[in-house]
């Protein structure tokens, strides 16, 4: 695949049979350094289409639903590199963070060097609208859906809020930072103390009396309760807030 055109094109064209040999030679030097760079310029565009699509392609993958902003550094000037004649090999070796490198390739004639430049990748995640104390239960009104950098997080990231709501926050979180799950803990659903139903079950029976909690629990977790008639320790599942089943 030839990247630079056979002849000159009629905007380079000089009819040096009306020149003076000097001048007829400067024209001719003129025109072949005009080529050339139109041949550089061609190559330097062909590397930066390539690369941007590998990037595109790589980042894309592992997030669809996202924006990409690209900036590649140019290639060295200086270099002088031959028109490939197959399509360019483009691996994507480093990246760390918004940085990235990518490693371009010409099986014919063989050649190859490195492209580097920045990557900003843009989605939709949920972000706290309102500071969020420690240790308080998050709500629907603490949060949006908003357009963040995602490249220059620390962690994962949400998609939907009610992911978040009704975990409580393990640090202060400021006001239009993005939520990460490092933020954040899964509520007790029961405290030590707390008032419970306890609830056990025989077939299609429901037999249910009121207790109170020894331990504080997550939903799912197992704690002891103490029957409230008859007095008696036993261990039973959390399943929902204020409420423990006896297996």
């Amino acid at each position: 695949m030839s990247l630079c055109p056979a002849s000159q094109s009629q905007d380079t064209h000089v009819n040096i049979f009306n020149l003076t040999p000097v001048t007829a030679t400067l024209a001719i030097v003129s025109c072949l350094l005009s080529a050339s760079t139109a041949c550089a310029n061609t190559i330097s565009e062909q590397i930066d289409a390539q690369v941007s699509e590998a990037i595109k392609q790589h980042f894309l993958t592992k997030v669809p639903d996202s924006r990409l902003e690209i900036r590649l550094n140019p290639v060295d000037s200086r270099l002088k590199l031959s028109p490939c004649s197959t399509p360019l090999r483009v691996k994507l070796p480093f990246q760390s963070g918004q940085r990235i490198t990518a490693k371009v390739s010409c099986p014919q004639p063989r050649w190859s060097l490195f492209v580097t430049g920045q990557v900003q990748q843009y989605k939709t995640i949920v972000v706290a609208t309102t500071p969020i104390v420690k240790g308080s239960r998050v709500s629907a009104r603490h949060l949006d859906l908003r357009e963040r950098e995602i490249t220059t997080l620390s962690g994962d990231y949400y998609q939907r809020q009610h992911d978040v709501v009704g975990r409580v926050a393990r640090i202060n979180i400021s006001a239009e930072t993005a939520i990460t799950p490092r933020m954040l803990a899964v509520a007790k659903a029961v405290k030590r103390g707390d008032p419970v139903v306890i609830e056990a079950r025989r077939g299609s029976v429901s037999i249910r009396t009121d207790g109170v909690a020894q331990e504080d629990g997550k939903a799912g977790e197992t704690i002891t309760v103490i029957n409230s008639r008859s007095g008696m320790e036993i261990r039973a599942r959390v399943i929902a807030p204020g409420k423990v089943q006896v297996p």
